[in-house]
């Protein structure tokens, strides 16, 4: 895990405004700083040493032909097995570093050809010096940030967004309405948009080639492509057996580091499941666990202890007050370097604070909920789905009939006219969002991930909500991971995600859940094989914090402050007088309003103010 920041241009920063730039991600990598240039290209890296800790690890890297230089962010996990495919000697080596792994194939196959071959987690930029040309490319999964910008027949390209938009050539900075209303509703920048136009995030799983001859993108394309093939039961023996197989093989390659590594360990599911089969491999494992001492009902210490004693691991667990979370909020924000808007970051922010002080390296169970349809509300849209079959009209007449015997059913069903217009809606935080933006659509992309175009029938609703869930709802996930662990310094690595883990999943046919409503079937029942059944949670955990409470008490002054007594920013895309009259309305109790949407209301105005984007109005 690292930071980089890079500009194609005929007139490059000076190697101080450069640096300075540069700088605003130290905090992803504190070991080591190295910048390099020629006439038209700069690049600049900040490293958190994880493989080779010594300054031959250090990046920019240079192909041995010298022909192309690289930075990446992330880690190659299958660098060894493609340094004996290609018959790369460790003589020929400058480093034991998987990036020098990548430099080296960079002269022997062509970038698509390379990028297809890895396993990992990354954000890569290679700079060809022969042809001038820049390649962008993200991991499959979107667990790498990787932005750009281009203007003036300028690139600058970073990991984080800030350092584009801090750039001297976004000074004049014009803001997306539609990018905006997105974050409102969602709570984060959906790739490839950002909330400034001319600055992008390069998508999971995609190369962008931007050419120096013409200051412009020649070409963009997806070398991941999302195929399913429901080839195996998720209810057959063998394939809870292929699981295991494949998610220990993901984890065993994922231990691969020059510095403490550690285990986040819940009362859940996957990092158990982690846990469990990182211990095979590590016989002195760590298991980080993490509780508020007022939260009883998310409290997940006591069952984590059961794990990590019958699994023989050395156990950490760190307590908080939620005092102490409060006290965190500004600099939690002051960390974020673009708008985000999920509150489930304040605990994230402080845990992964807190498992910095044992560990460089984390493994975490995220992925395995939108993998093997982990969430209620998948069996929730599966089984009401149907109703989109009929008409409008005529759900608007029968449901409120139907209801009387069963009402748990949507009342969105007699609103929305299409069923991704309804999956789409449970994904959103700010229902009342149109009563101030209603003249503005969503960004395209956006629509574009959540649309659905089969018949309405189980396995194809399944296998589209699981597709929806990994490119929709787990990439804002993987964003709070991302921000809140790189603010300390901490690589954290999600063995689910794991390409062969991804393409097994990819391979089940989930009648269980169709037919017995039963979630997550072959990750709990690889489970139970590791863990005996009486020591396992039955009851799913999550973690919460009361946003609502704190937003009318703790919070109240300065949410005040940032949200009515000071200008909003980007007023002029919103009606503002209608946005303030509901805070208004919130605190005094006359109309229900969405806590989560006000949060994103406020960590909008926290990361504009922090920023320098907007000031507040008494400020001096």
């Amino acid at each position: 895990m690292c930071g980089f920041l890079g500009e194609i241009s005929s007139s490059l920063l000076t190697e101080k405004k450069f640096k300075d730039l540069l700088d605003l991600s130290r905090q992803r990598g504190p070991n080591q700083q190295t910048i390099w240039s020629d006439s038209i290209c700069q690049l600049g890296f900040n490293r958190l040493a994880i493989l080779d800790t010594s300054s031959a690890g250090m990046q920019p890297v240079k192909s041995p032909s010298g022909r192309f230089y690289m930075v990446l962010n992330g880690e190659i996990y299958n660098y060894k097995s493609l340094q004996l495919e290609h018959g790369i000697l460790d003589s020929e080596l400058r480093s034991s570093s998987d990036v020098e792994v990548v430099s080296q194939l960079l002269d022997k196959v062509s970038i698509l050809d390379l990028v297809t071959s890895l396993n990992g987690m990354f954000a890569i930029a290679i700079w060809d010096t022969r042809f001038q040309k820049l390649y962008l490319i993200r991991d499959f999964a979107g667990i790498k940030p990787l932005y750009y910008g281009e203007k003036e027949n300028q690139l600058i390209f970073a990991s984080q967004f800030d350092q584009i938009f801090k750039h001297p050539l976004f000074y004049s900075k014009r803001l997306r309405p539609d990018a905006m209303k997105t974050f409102f509703g969602f709570g984060y920048m959906h790739a490839p948009d950002t909330v400034f136009e001319s600055i992008y995030q390069v998508e999971p799983g995609q190369i962008i080639v931007w050419d120096y001859a013409n200051k412009s993108i020649v070409e963009k394309m997806y070398y991941y492509q999302w195929e399913t093939s429901e080839t195996l039961l998720d209810s057959a023996f063998s394939t809870k057996e292929k699981f295991k197989n494949i998610i220990h093989e993901a984890v065993k390659k994922q231990l691969q580091s020059d510095v403490p590594l550690a285990s986040f360990l819940s009362s859940g599911v996957d990092s158990a499941i982690i846990s469990a089969f990182a211990k095979k491999e590590h016989q002195n494992l760590t298991a980080f666990t993490f509780g508020i001492s007022s939260h009883g009902k998310y409290d997940e210490r006591e069952d984590a202890s059961k794990y990590a004693t019958y699994l023989n691991l050395n156990h950490i667990i760190a307590t908080a007050k939620e005092a102490d979370l409060i006290s965190q909020i500004d600099a939690h924000f002051k960390a974020m370097p673009e708008p985000f808007g999920d509150y489930s970051s304040l605990p994230t922010y402080l845990i992964t604070q807190k498992a910095r002080m044992h560990a460089t390296v984390m493994l975490g169970g995220d992925g395995g909920d939108e993998l093997f349809w982990g969430y209620p509300r998948f069996r929730k849209s599966l089984h009401q789905a149907h109703w989109f079959r009929y008409p409008l009209w005529l759900r608007k007449l029968i449901i409120p009939f139907y209801r009387k015997k069963k009402p748990k059913l949507s009342y969105a069903l007699e609103r929305l006219r299409r069923f991704d217009a309804w999956i789409m809606e449970k994904q959103m935080h700010f229902t009342d969002i149109d009563s101030f933006m209603p003249n503005t659509y969503y960004t395209a992309s956006l629509y574009k991930c959540y649309e659905y175009k089969s018949k309405l029938e189980k396995s194809n609703i399944l296998q589209y909500l699981k597709k929806n869930e990994f490119y929709g709802h787990m990439q804002r996930t993987l964003k709070k991971i991302d921000l809140c662990s790189m603010a300390h310094g901490l690589e954290v690595r999600v063995p689910y995600l794991d390409k062969d883990v991804i393409a097994f999943s990819n391979m089940i046919k989930s009648e269980f859940t169709v037919t017995h409503d039963f979630a997550k079937i072959v990750p709990k029942e690889a489970l139970y094989d590791l863990i005996p059944l009486e020591l396992l949670n039955t009851e799913k955990k999550g973690f919460s914090v009361p946003i609502a409470h704190w937003l009318k008490h703790e919070l109240k002054e300065d949410f005040k402050k940032t949200v009515l007594d000071t200008p909003i920013y980007g007023a002029a895309y919103l009606d503002h007088v209608i946005l303030k009259k509901m805070v208004a309305n919130f605190y005094d109790n006359k109309l229900k309003v969405d806590t989560w949407g006000l949060w994103h209301v406020y960590a909008w105005q926290k990361w504009a103010l922090h920023h320098g984007l907007i000031e507040y109005k008494n400020k001096k």
